[in-house]
This record gives structure tokens, C-alpha cells and sequence, in this order.
């Protein structure tokens, strides 16, 4: 099978620039504070009331403590100690100025890329990777961790037809793997056309995508029984996710066979559940599996193989290539 390339690859978004005081009119500001500090220290001189003994004591008592720190930091053994101090307050005064630095006005939100018109990969793209934390963890959370990309996916949502919802749970998976395994390049459209291809983003049958993520009713695939084709596998998870104690059964929006999803399951959203119909958690633990072998997957050969490590997608490789090299296109329009 030959691979198409795509027509055009994303851009990697700006990162937001962080807002702070212009370097002008500083001059002006610091010579009017200078004549009123002057002003003011005289006024003080002229108001300072005398100590009492035993403060005056404490006083020459700390100057005295002083001068002796500051013979021994002369000695060689001194300069040492004082050597890490300085270290100490140096550090100190970095991470205090980097936490003042640090924007406070919520999560960056993804940019949607420009286009270009000079395709260099034989695997298909998306928009750029979002630039925003946190990772999912295992405790409960009012907001999902993805909840930066909202006005994200529901601008592009119209554009590439699909469900806000998983859109927001495609990239942020991009942008775990993004940060975990970089060189592994997975791009959220190719996620999102696995999706497409599996159960059309969740919508197949009589079951909907709702606003947390989750399919109801839950998707079960069909028995793997040999059976008009099918593979023939077992049951390996005593029917807990599909009902079925003789054969095993595809489930959730992305089709993880049980097994799999004991290998890869996550809880993406922080919901304090793991489940394979929650398109959040399904989505990245898809990511997951698709950057195991951390190859490239901009090379046509790598992104093949990851496809086919999805055993009901051998045989629909193209057609996954189709779907996200879509996604990857309408999202640039």
C-alpha cells in the first residue's frame, strides 16, 4: 500500500508572551522616587526617637554578632559557609522572581496552526501540540485537566465535524504524549481518526457522546467468536467490561479489547474512574499505545505499524490515513 502524503504540515503555535512593564519611562519613575526617599529620610531623621537600654543593648548586641559572622566568612573556612549563603539567596531570589514572572490569568488556550504548503512527512498532521498543564492524576477535580482547550475545540469542532468534547480529549492527549514522548510526533488528528473510523466519535447505534465524555449506552463491539469472519478470542476479563463470560468484545468509542485496555487504561479527566466508554480516558490511553514503540510516527512506516497495533484497523490503515489527513486539512481552511 502506498502511503499518501499530505498536502500540508502545522505549524507549531507561538508560545504566549509573558505581560509585564515596558523597560521606557522607567528613568522618569525612578528620579521623582529618588528626590522623595531623600525627602523622606530627612523627615525621619529629624523624628527618630531614642531607644530604650535594653534595645540599645540588643542593638550593639546584633551589630557585634554581625561583625563576628563576618570575620569568619574571611577565614577559609568562612568564605565557604558564606559561599553557600550566597548560593542559598541567589537561588532563592531566582525562583522568586520566576514565580512572579509565572502568568496567573488561567490555562493557554491551543492555537489553531497556519498552514503551509510544503508537506515534509508521509504520515498525516494536525494543528499544533497545546502548551498547558496539568497531567491527569488519580484524584477528583471540578475541572478536567483538559478544560484549557474548551474555546479551543469548539471553534474547530464545526470545521472538522467533530463533538467538542472529543476534539478537547484528542488533543489533550497529543499534548501528554507531546510532553512524555516527544520524539514520538503523534498528532491529535491521527487519534481522532481512529475514532472516526471505530464508532464515529462515539455516535454509533443508539449510543451519544455526552458533555463529560462518556457513551451511553456503553459501545460492545461484537463477539469475537470466529463468526463470520471475526477473530476468535476468549474471554479474558470475566465479562466485566462486555457482559460476555464466553468471548471478548471491543468496547468504548475507540474499540480497546479488554486486555488492551488493562495494559494502557488511564484516567485522563480525573474523574477518579477508568473507563473505556469515557472518551477522555479511551483517547489517552490510545495515544499511550500508539507512542509505545517511541518511533517517529512523521515516517510513513511508523505511523503504518502504530495504526496496526490496533488489530481491527490491519485492514482500514488507508482509511485511517483518509480520516485524519482530512481532520488535519479542514482544520487549516
Amino acid at each position: 500500500m502506498t502511503t499518501p502524503e499530505p498536502t500540508r504540515e502545522p505549524e507549531t503555535p507561538p508560545a504566549a508572551p509573558v505581560s509585564g512593564e515596558p523597560a521606557g519611562d522607567q528613568v522618569g519613575k525612578h528620579a521623582g522616587k529618588h528626590v522623595a526617599d531623600e525627602s523622606a529620610q530627612q523627615s525621619a531623621q529629624q523624628s527618630v526617637p531614642k531607644l530604650r537600654p535594653a534595645v540599645a543593648a540588643a542593638g550593639r548586641k546584633v551589630a557585634a554578632g554581625g561583625r563576628t559572622a563576618i570575620g569568619a566568612a574571611r577565614r577559609p573556612q568562612g568564605r565557604l559557609v558564606a559561599g553557600g549563603l550566597f548560593v542559598t539567596a541567589i537561588v532563592t531570589g531566582v525562583v522568586l522572581v520566576a514565580v512572579w514572572l509565572a502568568p496567573t490569568g488561567g490555562v493557554p488556550v491551543a492555537q489553531e496552526s497556519s498552514a503551509s504548503t510544503a508537506p515534509t512527512s508521509a504520515a498525516p498532521s494536525g494543528t499544533g501540540e497545546a502548551s498547558f498543564s496539568p497531567f491527569p492524576t488519580t484524584t477528583t477535580s471540578p475541572l478536567p485537566p483538559n478544560s484549557g482547550l474548551t474555546e479551543w475545540a469548539d471553534k474547530l469542532a464545526v470545521k472538522v465535524e467533530i463533538p467538542p468534547v472529543a476534539l478537547r480529549a484528542y488533543a489533550y492527549a497529543e499534548y501528554v504524549l507531546t510532553s512524555r514522548k516527544p520524539s514520538c510526533n503523534l498528532r491529535w488528528s491521527t487519534i481522532a481518526a481512529i475514532g472516526k473510523i471505530e464508532t464515529n466519535h462515539g455516535r454509533v447505534g443508539a449510543s451519544t457522546l455526552g458533555p463529560d465524555g462518556r457513551v451511553l449506552p456503553p459501545i460492545v463491539g461484537p463477539a469475537l467468536d470466529g463468526k463470520a469472519g471475526r477473530a476468535k478470542v476468549a474471554d479474558t476479563d470475566a465479562g466485566a467490561l462486555d457482559n460476555d463470560r464466553a468471548w471478548d468484545h471491543a468496547v468504548g468509542p475507540l474499540q480497546f479489547m479488554p486486555t488492551a485496555w488493562r495494559a494502557y487504561a488511564v484516567d485522563a479527566d480525573s474523574d477518579g474512574l477508568v473507563d473505556p466508554n469515557d472518551i477522555d480516558d479511551a483517547a489517552l490511553a490510545a495515544a499511550t499505545k500508539l507512542c509505545e514503540a517511541n518511533k517517529d510516527l512523521s515516517q510513513a512506516a511508523n505511523w503504518n505499524a502504530a495504526i496496526k497495533t490496533f488489530p481491527d484497523l490491519s485492514a482500514k490503515v488507508q482509511q485511517v490515513f483518509d480520516a485524519a489527513n482530512t481532520y488535519g486539512q479542514k482544520s487549516r481552511a
